[in-house]
């Protein structure tokens, strides 16, 4: 007796299996598979959340088509003396304190959203956009090296020192929004 198997995209004729198609993906193929891009661009973009609870850091990362790989939520925990809530608006003034407590947060979201991503996708990291109130004070607050002069929206880029709390490339730049 001979048997032959044929898997993948053999056509019908090929098998004595009368008009049974074969080669024909099963609905859930593919649905245990991550997200997939055709970009090359792979951003961290964090933000502030705020409520009359509290705000929250959030850091995502996302590719220049849009698909988000990882996302990371972190509470600001703000000194005992800080009274009120956050500016909303990115462009408003705000304290000393609440920058230190911003900065924390900021920088745990990050760490935790690159952190969760899957083999060699920190390196390809292409930016970090900061949309917080005070993100200027906010990247030079952890520790970023200086930005180009010819690119006004970058405050800074990662040094080897914010590298190693990061896992981000130095060499990256932060902008702010």
């Amino acid at each position: 007796m001979d048997l032959k198997f044929t898997f993948g995209g053999a056509s019908p004729d090929q098998h004595g299996h009368g008009d049974a198609p074969s080669g024909i993906p099963l609905p859930f193929a593919g649905a245990a598979s991550g997200p997939v891009s055709t970009s090359n661009e792979l951003d961290v973009f964090v933000r502030l959340v705020t409520s009359p609870e509290g705000a929250t850091a959030i850091a995502e990362v996302v590719t220049g088509d849009g698909v988000t790989y990882t996302r990371s939520e972190v509470e600001l925990a703000r000194a005992r003396t800080v009274g009120g809530s956050l500016p909303v608006d990115s462009g408003e003034p705000i304290e000393a304190n609440d920058i230190e407590a911003l900065t924390r947060a900021v920088r745990s979201a990050i760490s935790r959203a690159v952190a969760a991503l899957e083999g060699p996708l920190a390196s390809a990291i292409t930016s970090i956009e900061v949309d917080v109130p005070g993100a200027a004070a906010v990247v030079a607050a952890l520790g970023a090296g200086p930005g180009p002069v010819s690119e006004p929206r970058t405050a800074g880029v990662v040094t080897e020192a914010l590298q190693a709390r990061l896992g981000i490339t130095a060499g990256t730049p932060l902008r702010v929004k």
